[in-house]
């Protein structure tokens, strides 16, 4: 469930990207300690279907020097065109940096010289290039009257876009008083970065990811789905993991309460190459999505192949492991997915290295509740350690979980109900020292056993 907040209410709060980007958001390096600001980008219709660009720096000017509000190596992905949807302006955030308070009179947004543009009826991008760019990098500047107490928002004007040849003229402007013009969504984002300052217990954690010298705060719950990039169990959050997180941000607080978290398993600084989508088609060799999202590339088309094989991981909506077949049943046509790994720009096709059903936390609203509010499926075996029949409980000590922030090792409460179905027998025949496989909704520190498998040595 998207929520839908008041532009008038822009200056208190943090909209979501349209779309997702390679590196993190926030402050360089370069700038001092100040006010906690945010910058956005949103756009007026064009002639245009979509408009993919590359943001790699925010920068702000004021007579006394620069700062930088936003950086990234890789650059963020936002397709421009997204953000204004039939009449409805949409707000795209970008990150949220520390700068001095004080006045500035210029906002400087350097992109990637190469846009991909697709026009309105047409599902082939054209590849151009930004008429005026300096090398690989393309910069837009207008005038602003920031102060540094409130929101940065960038508006760029796709309908004064124009394309000559292969050449892009584009032009911005600040938005950042638009007041109460229109409405948008606020819709979870992707971010990426390094665990530091990790503190709580599962599942309830909290702490910081920093890419590019930027830093943003994090927060987990219960209802946070937590993976392994390469769908293996027992997904564990350490300092020093390189992780990816999908979430929304709490207005006030500036938190990333975290719907998903994936930790990267393997060469965890191996640029991510991503394509985020809705299925149009499945086969036996993979899917056809329309593009919404990307990171670490940029889109030649409004469609994208994505092909699996034989070493494809596959993740359900909670984080569980799952097989191409039963992925399949679960990505129909409609049903959002994402997929990493190799591009393939002249066909059009990313070969996945993994697969995962994309649910964004729907119903969430950046509140700081991660998952939206709802219970969370999850997976988990151990060995059972009491027995309560007339509570129809147990509890087990757990030695593999997915889908899930808990911790090996620990004790986990069961509860069943009329419903819960047994391979064998009833919880009155569960006896302790039993190994058990359990699927159930998690929430409250009790698992809620939809399913119970006693695998009597098996």
């Amino acid at each position: 469930m998207n929520t839908t907040f008041k532009a008038s209410l822009l200056a208190a709060a943090l909209a979501i990207t349209i779309g997702c980007g390679g590196g993190s958001a926030g402050s360089g390096s370069n700038v001092s300690t100040g006010q906690k600001v945010g910058f956005f980008v949103t756009s007026t219709s064009g002639q245009y279907s979509h408009v993919w660009v590359n943001v790699k720096q925010v920068s702000l000017s004021s007579p006394s020097g620069s700062v930088t509000l936003f950086k990234s190596t890789n650059g963020k992905s936002i397709d421009l065109s997204s953000l204004s949807q039939s009449g409805k302006q949409m707000y795209a955030a970008l990150g949220v940096g520390n700068i001095p308070t004080k006045s500035y009179s210029q906002v400087q947004i350097s992109l990637d010289n190469s846009v991909t543009v697709i026009p309105t009826g047409s599902t082939q991008g054209t590849t151009a290039t930004f008429a005026g760019a300096t090398g690989t990098t393309k910069t837009i500047a207008f005038s602003t009257t920031a102060n540094g107490t409130q929101p940065i928002i960038a508006k760029f004007n796709l309908s004064q876009w124009s394309i000559k040849g292969n050449q892009v003229t584009a032009t911005a402007s600040d938005d950042s008083d638009s007041g109460g013009a229109g409405t948008g969504t606020q819709e979870p984002q992707d971010f990426e970065g390094v665990v530091s300052n990790l503190t709580g217990t599962a599942p309830t954690l909290s702490f910081d990811i920093t890419e590019d010298g930027s830093t943003t705060h994090v927060t987990t719950d219960a209802t946070t789905t937590i993976a392994n990039s390469d769908g293996s169990a027992n997904p564990v959050l350490a300092n020093g993991a390189k992780v990816d997180v999908v979430g929304t941000v709490d207005a006030t607080s500036l938190v990333l309460a975290a719907s998903s978290v994936t930790v990267r398993v393997g060469n965890s600084g191996q640029q991510i190459n991503r394509l985020v989508g809705t299925v149009a088609s499945s086969s036996s060799t993979g899917f056809v999505i329309n593009v919404s999202g990307c990171e670490g590339l940029l889109p030649s088309n409004s469609t994208a192949n994505i092909a699996v094989t034989g070493t494809t991981t596959y993740l359900d909506a909670n984080g569980i492991s799952v097989t191409f077949a039963q992925f399949q049943t679960l990505a129909v046509t409609g049903t959002k997915i994402s997929a990493q790994g190799a591009y393939d720009q002249p066909s059009n096709t990313l070969t996945a290295t993994s697969i995962s059903i994309r649910t964004d936390g729907e119903g969430g609203n950046g509140g700081g509740n991660g998952g939206g509010g709802g219970d969370h499926m999850a997976q988990v075996q151990g060995a059972v350690t009491s027995v309560d029949v007339a509570n129809n409980a147990f509890v087990i000590t757990i030695s593999e979980y997915e889908g899930v922030a808990l911790s090996k090792g620990a004790s986990l409460s069961v509860a069943v109900s009329n419903t819960t179905k047994f391979n064998t027998g009833s919880i009155s025949t569960l006896a302790v020292g039993n190994k058990v496989e359990l699927l159930g909704s998690y929430a409250n520190s009790v698992l809620t056993a939809s399913s119970v498998n006693i695998q009597n040595g098996d």
